[in-house]
């Protein structure tokens, strides 16, 4: 079947492109906290590893709800109603800084009980309590960063987004370096210090969006920063779509934690692998997540441009490239896993962690094979706006995923890399019900 040139392999690619070197340069700030803890000691590493999901799993609210405004902005891209976006994105930015306020004080008050009552080594609570403590003062910048980049991908200048990551991730290991350590003149405050340089490339990300937006005429072109009285109307229609993106993000991050939290009771070196695997695993994501957010914008542009014959079209197009980007890291995980799992740990501290970590490594590498076809008809639900349906995919599907991660982890005891073959059944779940919801059809009647 052929299709129009916004639906072409090229023109996914196009978009996709500056998301995926944006995640990986993103995911440099996700994981170069581990990196350089993995540097300290294993109770550091672990800590970091723990209370880096807590964060993720609070700051996943904001980033579902910019999803959420993602999708609209692209449908109204579509439509080419492009004085509402403006609009659009100026109460989606006052709801994130509001929403900010709000999940920051939870970590203050609320993380240190919670962390207290899930983990088992006081160790690894005392020292996850601290990067806490300095991390989430960071959330207010963290959620105005996703405001602008559901603008910039919505309206397909995705480009933006590289530039401002670079800045961030850049600004991240160099801050992480002086501060962990004490270097460049900087205080020498450990697991605080990795904390306190990811909130500040936060910033530093902030400002470079805002710039970017104001003097590139964005704000003329789409009437933004002009509607900062509180719209009901437009924030109405923007919860409809974005508040099941939000629960359903946090229900799949909250998965992830207590799947850590199952993890950790197996003690402190199987809690080190599965930090090492993560930082693997994330970095081999971040090319299917870019398609993942293009399969999102370039589903809800179709739709808004009444080309409904075309989305399933696309949407195999998307899988078909999914699973040629997947084929480089298949192989090198299968016939170089020491090369791989030594980026992430350095070689004072890799005695038997590197050889703990490879069948580990190995079962991820089955569950990346999944990854990204899940993903892109996943990412095909939620784009379509039906959202409380992708909601109810993803809480079904990461039911199952907990209570045989709880199986093998708690009840039978298993080895780590056994533990985590619940990844392989979570996408392989993910993608067959996403599947057979599209093929479906129903998708078709959703409006907003």
């Amino acid at each position: 079947m052929s299709l129009p040139k916004t639906s072409s392999y090229g023109h996914i690619m196009r978009l996709a492109m500056p998301i995926i070197v944006g995640g990986i340069a993103s995911n440099v700030i996700l994981a170069t906290d581990a990196f350089f803890m993995a540097r300290v000691d294993e109770v550091s590493l672990a800590a970091v590893g723990l209370a880096g999901l807590f964060y993720t799993t609070i700051y996943i609210l904001g980033l579902g709800f910019s999803t959420g405004v993602q999708i609209l902005i692209a449908r109204r891209h579509g439509e080419k109603k492009y004085h509402a976006i403006g609009a659009i994105f100026d109460n989606s930015l006052i709801f994130l800084l509001g929403m900010a306020l709000i999940l920051w004080l939870g970590m203050e008050f609320l993380g240190p009980p919670l962390l207290k009552s899930l983990v088992k080594s006081p160790e690894v609570y005392r020292s996850a309590v601290v990067y806490l403590d300095n991390r989430a003062w960071g959330i207010t910048f963290a959620l105005a960063n996703l405001a602008y980049r559901a603008f910039f991908i919505g309206v397909s200048s995705t480009g933006v987004i590289i530039w401002s990551t670079f800045a961030m991730a850049i600004s991240n290991v160099i801050l992480n370096y002086g501060l962990i350590f004490g270097n460049f003149g900087l205080p020498e405050m450990g697991i605080a210090g990795a904390a306190v340089a990811s909130s500040l490339a936060e910033i530093i990300g902030l400002i470079w969006f805002a710039l970017h937006a104001y003097l590139g005429k964005y704000h003329q072109t789409f009437d933004l920063f002009h509607s900062w009285k509180w719209q009901p109307d437009v924030m109405k229609t923007i919860s409809s779509i974005a508040s099941p993106v939000m629960f359903q993000n946090f229900v799949s991050h909250a998965g992830w934690f207590l799947f850590f939290i199952i993890i950790e009771q197996s003690g402190e070196r199987a809690l080190a692998v599965s930090v090492i695997i993560r930082i693997i695993y994330m970095f081999q994501m971040v090319p299917f997540w870019g398609l993942s957010s293009a399969s999102n914008t370039l589903v809800s542009f179709t739709i808004g441009e009444g080309r409904y014959q075309d989305v399933l079209p696309l949407l195999k197009r998307i899988t078909w490239l999914s699973l040629a980007l997947v084929s480089p890291f298949l192989l090198l995980n299968l016939f170089v896993p020491e090369l791989i799992l030594g980026l992430a740990v350095e070689n004072k501290n890799a005695t038997g962690l590197i050889s703990d970590s490879i069948p580990t490594l190995y079962v991820i590498t089955l569950a990346l094979s999944f990854f990204g076809p899940a993903m892109t008809w996943y990412s095909g639900v939620t784009g379509s706006g039906n959202t409380r349906t992708s909601l109810l995919i993803e809480t079904i599907t990461i039911a199952s995923y907990l209570l045989l991660a709880w199986f093998l982890g708690i009840f039978i005891k298993a080895d780590v890399h056994v533990i985590w073959f619940t990844e392989p059944y979570y996408f392989l779940v993910l993608w067959f019900v996403s599947w057979i919801y599209m093929r479906q059809g129903t998708w078709k009647n959703k409006k907003v």
